[in-house]
């Protein structure tokens, strides 16, 4: 899965659009259903109780995208409070962007039935859900982004595996953000 200056593009002229992705979540439900998300993924609907059986981390999966949702949603919403100078809202732009990419990166990885590879999802986007958790508190708690700055910053790794070109993505931003 490639991601193209496009779909960047798309998501920023888009991203005052907050919704959550998640319908079904797969937890509390015998469904995991995700709402479709124009350039990135379309609605649709898995059968967790197979999945259980032919996959047994796809509770971890399910864990992490429902946390992913759940931050996503708030970032949506917060990003308009934020002014556009705060170096915070190009990093929760940035964040966001990732949590979709990993939305469609799982949906890819699960319609090719690709269970190894959803295996390595899950290790890389627990990492990104525990940046993005430090991050919100830290915006939340008032830190200032300055104290932070120097822990902010996605691995080459993550990179790599959902194929993003952050210095890209950064001259993205700062056009966007004059």
């Amino acid at each position: 899965m490639s991601i193209s200056p496009q779909q960047f593009n798309h998501y920023l002229q888009s991203s005052h659009l907050c919704k959550k992705f998640l319908i079904k979540d797969g937890i509390t439900s015998s469904y995991f259903e995700i709402e479709t998300n124009p350039g990135f993924f379309i609605k649709n609907r898995y059968d967790i109780i197979f999945l259980k059986n032919t996959f047994q981390n796809i509770g971890e999966s399910m864990s992490i995208l429902k946390n992913f949702d759940y931050y996503q949603y708030l970032i949506c919403k917060m990003l308009p409070e934020i002014a556009d100078i705060n170096p915070f809202k190009k990093v929760f732009q940035k964040i966001r962007f990732v949590i979709i990419c990993s939305f469609a990166k799982f949906i890819s990885l699960l319609d090719t039935k690709d269970y190894v590879t959803i295996t390595k999802w899950n290790i890389l986007s627990k990492k990104n859900l525990e940046l993005v958790a430090e991050m919100v508190n830290s915006y939340r708690q008032g830190i200032e982004f300055s104290n932070i700055s120097n822990g902010f910053k996605f691995e080459d790794e993550i990179c790599i595996f959902f194929n993003l070109n952050i210095d890209k993505i950064d001259e993205e931003l700062n056009r966007y953000y004059l």
